[in-house]
């Protein structure tokens, strides 16, 4: 994975006040951490880092400019609007391009599996993998493919071929995705359905028993 640069400024303010004004700015709140380096309170231009995670994903390797100095960073959190998912605040975690580190990367399907053909559907169980690597070895996403699947059929973590830079630290034995018959797959999203129902119960019935006491 290639390093994108970042441009970013010592944040001299904190606060929820000052953070809403440089937001109004199109500048982020943001920190930068890591092992080598004291935790500095930054702010960075929001559009560029937006165009950052659009070209490489929240899990892009990032070089952090600040005050003449370059920091390797990646992101540890952004934390979002959960009404419009505007980014609202972003962590950068400095790190050593020598030493392996544990994060996630996405999983994306490829090919086309004859199992969906015949009118079976695709179950995604995981969407990411943990995995273990140097940071310029980080993959923007593992591709998982589903063409040999038919109904009944499922790809397990142990199924898959990487690069051996990268170290997969899933259980083997986890299954990724498997395709099933319509019916089957409509019989486990009404028992999700009914589960979800009965926890919302259950958590109506705790609140109204706590609002008498």
């Amino acid at each position: 994975m290639e390093a994108l640069a970042l441009e970013a400024k010592i944040r001299e303010n904190k606060g929820k006040g000052y953070a809403k004004k440089i937001r109004r700015e199109g500048l982020l709140p943001s920190v930068l951490y890591g092992p080598e380096v004291e935790t500095l309170p930054l702010q960075v231009q929001t559009r560029e880092l937006e165009k950052i995670i659009n070209k490489a994903g929240e899990r892009a390797l990032i070089k952090l400019k600040v005050d003449g100095k370059e920091y390797m960073t990646l992101i540890r959190e952004i934390q979002r609007s959960p009404v419009k998912g505007e980014i609202l605040h972003a962590d950068f975690y400095q790190v050593s391009l020598k030493e392996e580190l544990e994060t996630q990367v996405p999983i994306v399907f490829v090919g086309e599996s004859p199992g969906i053909k015949e009118g079976g559907v695709l179950q995604h169980l995981l969407r990411e993998l943990d995995i273990k690597c140097l940071p310029t070895k980080i993959p923007e996403h593992i591709e998982v493919d589903i063409s040999g699947l038919g109904i009944g059929d499922s790809v397990t973590v142990g199924d898959l071929k990487v690069s051996e830079d990268i170290e997969i630290l899933n259980d083997p034995d986890t299954v990724i995705a498997s395709v099933v018959a319509v019916s089957a797959a409509e019989v486990e999203e009404e028992a999700e359905e009914a589960e979800g129902e009965a926890e919302g119960e259950k958590e109506g019935a705790e609140k109204e028993a706590s609002e008498e006491e």
